[in-house]
C-alpha cells in the first residue's frame, strides 16, 4: 500500500470480484476498476485496504499453488476455505505468455490503472495503480467450484450456475497504489 510492504505483506493472494469502468478526465481515457468485494488471507491487509481506500476486502482462510510442469505448462490452484465448505479453482495452462493485443478484452481487462471505492451515497474514492503492462496466456482447461453466494451474497447467487465468458492467466507483478482521493458525487 502505497508503495510500501504492509508489515511483510508484500505478496499474498487475492480473489475479487470486480466490475470495470472508463472514465475520462482532461478528454484523457480512465480504464478503471471498482472491486465489489476482495478476498484475501491477512487481516492486516484487509484492514488497511478498508481505511485507506474505502475497499470492501475481507480475511479468509486462503490455499493458493503453481505448479511448473515440462514444456512451460502450469497447474494453478486457488482455494478459499471456510468452515464447511471449500472454493476452488483451478487451471491448466501450457501456451506461452504473451502482450495482450491493444483491443482483446485480455487487454481490457489488465490494462487498469485507477480504482474507484464507493465511500458513501455520494463520495467516491479515486486511486491510481501504476504496474507495467503484464502478459497473458491461454487457459487449456479450468475448474471452478465456487459458491459465489456464501462468498460475495444472495445478489451474486446466479453466478454459481454460470460458465464464464473468457478465461485467461495473467501473472501480474509488484505494483504501487498511490494514495486515492475524494470525488464528490
Amino acid at each position: 500500500m502505497l508503495g510500501i510492504p504492509t508489515f511483510g505483506w508484500r505478496n499474498f493472494d487475492e480473489v475479487n470480484l470486480r466490475f470495470y469502468v472508463r472514465g475520462a478526465e482532461d478528454r484523457k481515457s480512465k480504464n478503471g476498476v471498482v472491486f465489489i468485494k476482495e478476498i484475501v488471507p491477512s487481516w492486516l491487509v484487509s484492514t488497511i485496504a478498508r481505511l485507506l481506500y474505502g475497499e470492501n476486502y475481507q480475511r479468509k482462510d486462503m490455499h493458493s499453488s503453481i505448479e511448473s510442469r515440462p514444456n512451460s505448462s502450469k497447474i494453478i490452484n486457488y482455494e478459499i476455505r471456510e468452515a464447511d465448505l471449500s472454493n476452488k479453482f483451478s487451471a491448466f495452462v501450457t501456451n506461452p505468455e504473451k502482450v495482450p493485443t491493444p483491443d482483446s478484452l485480455e487487454a481490457y481487462i489488465t490494462e487498469h490503472y485507477w480504482g474507484f471505492a464507493s465511500r458513501n451515497s455520494k463520495k467516491t474514492v479515486e486511486y491510481e495503480v501504476e504496474h507495467p503492462q503484464w502478459t497473458v496466456s491461454k487457459v487449456d482447461d479450468y475448474s471452478i467450484t465456487f459458491d459465489f453466494e456464501k462468498i460475495y451474497g444472495n445478489k451474486y447467487s446466479f453466478l454459481s450456475d454460470q460458465k464464464p465468458q473468457s478465461v485467461f492467466y495473467c501473472e501480474g507483478s509488484d505494483i504501487i497504489v498511490r494514495m486515492g482521493k475524494t470525488l464528490n458525487l
